[in-house]
């Protein structure tokens, strides 16, 4: 099978996969936010910033080491797989010791015992790590949609009947454990690949070397996304921590689920092109288009309908996250391209660029973020499209430096995209101004935005559209 089919494939499989399993969880997280209060979700959000933080060293670094190292065989995989296991438990461990002084620190008692619970998905996680990773190199994402599939459903179903049952924060701890446990199982039985439980040093060192750098990288990465969370639930309060939660949850299935389900496809056929530096400009970039061509749409429609969106779906007490869902829009369409560009470092072998640049990004953004902090809880949210700004500015840098693809071709290799999706977002503007009922203002946003679009990409043939639409067409009358 060649590149081009391959990651066709690989998409597909990946699309369904994560489209799958978050328009599940979507529906699924409507409607416990339709039972649960913002005060919930903002308690949960406290424990996944430290949570989130502990996963990059527990998934993130040795996995692309496996998929990076071309010559990799059994004992790399097995030493991988019993290092995880006893890395994993050592960091449960220090969840359990720091969870009643991770407690203090926010002034909420119950988060002692509620982190040491929803932390057992640190070990749990670790066992599928080498199986996924050779899943991802065979760009075998069929296996992983299976596992998801069932995995979200039953886990929704038992958080609601919970939810139902008056549990309130346990309700959605119970909920992620149970979707972690099904997972790792069923992975375990579909992958059907036995671990030895041997152990090479030597093979580990090689590992390490390339690991260290990029889970440092991802390790600096993280703790500033988290230090948002970290900051609203300490300095403010909890509700309004859980609106932002909600906010970023609109963002993050209609733009970074997109674009990290075709980045895990674009990782591994960017590294088969790692000694062609031309070659592997071209897949990024379009990559890079394909992507923003669905995502910018996406999310031009969602500032626009921000506010009947939040009435309709979550009811009104959570209106405070639509302006917040507003900040959030442009910081997406910024995440497309920095996000394509990280996987460079990847897939040359340049972690160590990694870290370099996630450094200097993380200096300025740390300055921007303390400034925020000092003026307002609303210049705090606002920050975010400035420090989008300077990571996308860096990364761009930096892949440049490495494969010589300019910031200027990748942004020529949108421009058409993103003014047509500006454009779609004032004829729905225009279509829903005079529209009172907020149910009739999606339906009508919608459908006169998704007609509007789709007709100025097919007249402009914006990123081979027209192609596309017409072979879609003959093969459907034949």
């Amino acid at each position: 099978m060649s590149s081009k089919q391959q990651a066709i494939k690989g998409v597909v499989w990946s699309g369904i996969e994560r489209f799958s399993v978050q328009i599940i969880q979507f529906v699924v997280t409507i409607i416990l936010a339709r039972i649960l209060s913002p005060i919930d979700f903002g308690v949960v959000a406290i424990i996944l910033v430290l949570m989130n933080i502990l996963q990059v060293f527990n998934e993130v670094g040795f996995g692309a080491a496996l998929m990076q190292k071309l010559d990799r065989e059994e004992l790399d995989y097995s030493t991988v797989f019993v290092f995880n296991i006893a890395w994993s438990s050592f960091l449960y461990l220090i969840l359990f010791i720091v969870a009643p002084l991770f407690a203090t620190f926010f002034k909420l008692p119950e988060l002692t015992s509620l982190t040491r619970i929803l932390g057992l998905n640190l070990v749990i996680a670790s066992f599928v790590v080498v199986q996924r990773t050779k899943l991802f190199i065979l760009v075998d994402f069929k296996t992983q949609a299976k596992a998801s599939f069932v995995a979200v459903i039953v886990s929704g179903i038992v958080s609601i009947y919970y939810a139902y049952k008056g549990l309130g924060v346990m309700a959605i701890i119970i909920q992620q454990l149970t979707n972690n446990v099904i997972n790792t199982m069923f992975i375990w039985i579909y992958t059907k690949w036995q671990p030895k439980l041997q152990f090479s040093y030597e093979r580990f060192k090689v590992l390490f070397n390339y690991a260290y750098k990029l889970i440092l990288a991802r390790f600096v990465n993280v703790v500033f996304q988290e230090i948002y969370s970290l900051a609203i639930g300490k300095v403010y309060f909890p509700a309004q921590l859980g609106y932002f939660n909600r906010a970023k949850s609109f963002v993050s299935i209609s733009s970074n689920n997109i674009t990290q389900l075709v980045q895990r496809v674009a990782i591994p056929i960017l590294c088969e092109e790692q000694e062609n530096k031309l070659r592997m400009g071209n897949v990024l970039t379009e990559f890079i288009q394909k992507t923003a061509f669905v995502v910018y749409p996406l999310l031009c429609g969602l500032f626009v309908l921000a506010e009947p969106l939040i009435r309709v779906l979550l009811t009104d007490k959570w209106l405070p996250a639509a302006w917040m869902l507003q900040v959030l829009c442009p910081v997406g369409m910024l995440f497309v391209i920095s996000t394509f560009n990280m996987t460079v470092f990847n897939a040359t072998g340049r972690t160590d660029l990694a870290l370099k640049a996630e450094i200097i990004k993380k200096t300025l953004n740390i300055l921007i973020l303390v400034g925020a902090i000092m003026i307002s809880f609303e210049a705090l949210i606002i920050s975010q499209i400035v420090v989008a700004i300077i990571d996308f500015w860096v990364d761009t840098w930096f892949v440049k430096k490495q494969i010589g693809l300019s910031l200027l071709k990748q942004l020529k290799s949108i421009n058409g995209i993103f003014v047509a999706a500006l454009a779609m977002a004032a004829v729905i503007k225009m279509t829903t101004f005079y529209l009172s009922n907020d149910v009739l203002k999606l339906i009508v946003g919608f459908g006169s935005g998704t007609l509007f679009y789709f007709m100025v990409s097919y007249l402009f043939d914006i990123s081979e559209f027209r192609k596309i639409a017409i072979s879609t067409t003959n093969k459907l009358k034949r």
